[in-house]
């Protein structure tokens, strides 16, 4: 992976876009309120990275390494994180509307109150994470590993949970009308 220092990292955010950053090591990096919208950071090293604030519309960060970076209240609506990497990340508040999540790595992540509306999370292992007051509505939960996952007060009208794995999930006060149940039943 290439290494870009600070001044790198400001020269490349003001570039006209989109961005090219695909493999590059951003770990560490404070990007807080940048504009990555549509940038391809596909694979990218952005743990512990502070992206609080920032708007990642469209960006590509397919199997982009995030454990631990805090994404506070970041723009991510359509982005693909497909096989990313997102444990212990800090996405409270953040907007994942539309986004592709497929095969992603959510574990004991913070989605507090976070938007993730139509978005698809197929296989993917949300083990641990926080999905508290969450909007889940019309979200793909095919196959997800929700095993201990905080679902309460979340909302998951429509649903898809078909294999979905509950174990131990918080379900209190989730508004579960019209969901697809993990063995195919509906919620009433």
């Amino acid at each position: 992976m290439a290494e870009l220092n600070s001044s790198q990292v400001y020269d490349l955010l003001n570039r006209p876009r989109p961005l090219w950053l695909a493999g590059c090591d951003l770990s560490g990096a404070y990007l807080k309120g940048a504009n990555l919208s549509g940038a391809d950071l596909t694979e990218a090293n952005l743990s512990q990275a502070n992206l609080t604030g920032a708007t990642l519309i469209g960006a590509n960060l397919t199997g982009a390494n995030l454990t631990g970076a805090n994404l506070t209240g970041a723009n991510l609506s359509e982005a693909d994180l497909s096989y990313a990497d997102l444990s212990h990340a800090n996405l409270v508040k953040a907007n994942l509307r539309q986004g592709r999540l497929n095969y992603a790595i959510l574990e004991e992540a913070n989605l507090f109150e976070a938007n993730l509306r139509e978005a698809y999370l197929t296989e993917t292992n949300l083990m641990g994470t926080n999905l508290g007051d969450a909007i889940l509505l019309k979200v793909v939960l095919k196959g997800a590993n929700l095993t201990n996952a905080n679902l309460e007060g979340a909302h998951l009208r429509g649903a898809n949970l078909f294999e979905a794995n509950l174990d131990g999930a918080n379900l209190t006060n989730a508004h579960m009308r019209g969901a697809m149940k993990p063995n195919g039943d509906i919620y009433d």
